[in-house]
């Protein structure tokens, strides 16, 4: 186990069983084994290999509840061994922990987590479904954050603060980087339902490629124009300065509207955001998306087309546009039995190869409830890729996998 998450889940374990006799604690163990068909491990378009894949992947979930601090963590951890040695037997790990410390009430507050995932090199797709290692990397982000809130007046709230954040790429091309970021967000709410909005972020990175130094000032309004359903809307500007000499100005906004009928919600959200990239510093995301979801008696459907334009920071160069959507359906047939089928489409115009991929997937399973926490499921992912000017984006890959869980 990597010394971070190791040096992190010990000290999560012990702080909170220290505590625990002061508050609501709770303490889950789990064990899952899980056998899987792959034919196309290396997702290849050629040459393709098949394997079977058997997995092994005890856990543990600790959750503590006290009027100070509360705590949540959930851990895996994955054995995998390929019975037609494509790959050496290996070890990933999947780690989510968070604690937050109140100092002084309705004042000074401290939080802090641990993230630890297998996470897909390149950000404009997500490859973890498709794949357990192709194009990825583990990635481990702690964050500390100290802050505190204010009320000046009754309808005038303050929140202000810095954050720590340490990411780290295990075994791989990903780069490490340290950010510094100081935050100051207020409102003042002129009603119940309307309030103007201002923030304002610095942010110190030190990265093994390239240091900067970012700036991001917005201002704002939200609007709740009906029960739990509000407009927002944030513009302003980004400075971004990096170490090596590149300046770069911006517009920046943040926007977005959710509606809630009956048994339909609706959600409509733009905006620009600087993202971890695990191949860079940052990358910017300007983006459209929207969320339709339909509630069932026994399930809910939704639909999330998205557009987004991902473009190197340094220079504002646009490096992908990707645009798509999303269709989910979860149904529970009984109490005990539940399915679930997701189908996306995706086009990604690759700007500097001056060309596309068009990428499908299916993503499908279904889970049974054997006993009092003692669950069987089976699912099954495909995923098919093609590009006339990209050769390596030209395959497709299907697994079908089953998993025994006993949660105690």
């Amino acid at each position: 186990m990597p010394n971070a998450l190791f040096k992190s889940t010990v000290f999560t374990v012990l702080s909170v069983a220290s505590a625990a006799q002061g508050g609501d604690f709770q303490l889950h163990p789990s064990l899952a084994v899980s056998e899987e068909f792959t034919d196309n491990v290396f997702e290849t378009r050629t040459n393709r290999t098949s394997d079977y894949i058997t997995r092994a992947l005890p856990g543990l979930i600790m959750n503590y509840k006290a009027p100070a601090l509360e705590g949540d963590l959930n851990y895996v951890f994955d054995y995998r061994h390929y019975a037609r040695d494509s790959r050496g037997d290996e070890v990933s790990h999947t780690l989510n922990a968070k604690a937050k410390l109140t100092a002084v009430d309705n004042l000074l507050f401290l939080e802090a987590a641990d993230d630890y995932q297998r996470v897909s090199l390149d950000v404009t797709r997500d490859t973890t479904r498709e794949s357990l290692f192709v194009n990825q990397s583990d990635r481990n982000i702690i964050t500390a954050s100290p802050y505190f809130t204010l009320r000046p007046s009754a309808r005038f709230p303050v929140k202000g603060g810095y954050r720590y954040t340490d990411t780290r790429y295990i075994n791989s091309p990903g780069i490490d980087k340290t950010d510094h970021m100081a935050f100051l967000d207020v409102a003042y709410e002129l009603s119940k339902s309307f309030s103007l909005t201002a923030g304002y972020t610095f942010t110190r990175e030190l990265a093994d490629i390239d240091d900067f130094s970012q700036h991001q000032a917005l201002g704002g309004f939200r609007y709740e124009y009906a029960e739990k359903s509000f407009l927002f809307a944030q513009a302003g500007n980004t400075w971004t300065r990096y170490s090596s000499g590149q300046r770069l100005d911006s517009l920046a906004w943040n926007a977005g509207l959710t509606h809630v009928f009956d048994t339909l919600t609706a959600t409509l959200t733009t905006g620009v955001s600087y993202n971890e990239d695990p191949l860079s510093n940052v990358i910017k995301e300007s983006f459209v998306r929207a969320i339709i979801e339909q509630r069932l008696k026994r399930g809910s459907i939704s639909f999330s087309p998205v557009y987004s334009d991902y473009a190197t920071t340094k220079t504002d160069t646009l490096q992908t546009r990707k645009y798509g959507a999303t269709v989910t359906g979860q149904y529970d047939f009984s109490a005990d039995l539940k399915g679930r089928l997701a189908f996306t489409a995706e086009k990604y115009e690759q700007q500097l190869l001056d060309s596309y991929t068009r990428r499908f997937q299916v993503d499908s399973g279904i889970s049974y409830l054997l006993a009092e926490r003692l669950t069987v499921a089976l699912s099954y992912v495909y995923a098919g890729y093609y590009s006339p000017g990209i050769i390596t984006d030209n395959w497709h890959v299907n697994r079908a996998m089953v998993e025994l869980k006993k949660t105690f």
